[in-house]
């Protein structure tokens, strides 16, 4: 009968370590978007548009079927480094995303706005003429005087290894580099 007991015991505390463990790892999953990472110039020449601005609005709204949340994101010009932009001139980017009526559609590594926000976007045209934001956060960097920083979170970035011949994953969370920096290799791009 101890053993019984003993036996009936070790189930229910394993059972009872089970569902912690279930429920710690599932409420915190981490969640991410695997994807090359690329340099500012491989972001440069992917975009038909790259400029410094400042989010004035950004606005969810449905797709005309009702099927996908998309973020329309309202940006004013600073400075234009590549494409039709104008300083002074107010452009709107679109990204799939964002929450409408307590319907949610996310994913890793989605850019996000903010309004005030100082920031630098890589952007590419559409079919619809949209702009939207190249290589998903890898297009976005956030500007603070005159540093500008590149948000990895949510991506997990993969590079060829030195032999070139395997991709690896890079053990980067952010990068930062002077706006001098980024307008010379944005505009040194071919």
């Amino acid at each position: 009968m101890l053993s019984h007991c003993s036996s009936l015991k070790t189930i229910a505390l394993l059972l009872v370590i089970f569902i912690a463990a279930e429920t710690f790892f599932s409420d915190s999953s981490v969640k991410a978007t695997m994807m090359q990472f690329l340099e500012i110039e491989e972001l440069a020449r992917n975009s038909t548009d790259v400029f410094h601005g400042q989010v004035v609005s950004a606005q969810t709204y449905w797709n005309a079927e009702h099927t996908r949340i998309y973020t329309g994101v309202n940006v004013r010009i600073s400075e234009a480094f590549k494409g039709s932009a104008r300083r002074g001139e107010t452009v709107r980017v679109v990204q799939l995303g964002g929450e409408k009526n307590g319907f949610k559609t996310d994913y890793a590594g989605r850019p996000e706005f903010t309004a005030g926000e100082s920031l630098v976007l890589f952007t590419t045209r559409t079919r619809n003429n949209e702009l939207t934001v190249v290589g998903l956060k890898q297009g976005k960097m956030l500007v603070n005087g005159q540093s500008a920083t590149r948000d990895f979170s949510g991506l997990v970035l993969m590079d060829r290894s030195k032999s070139g011949k395997e991709l690896q994953p890079l053990k980067i969370t952010s990068m930062q580099l002077m706006m001098s920096e980024l307008r010379q290799r944005v505009k040194g791009a071919k």
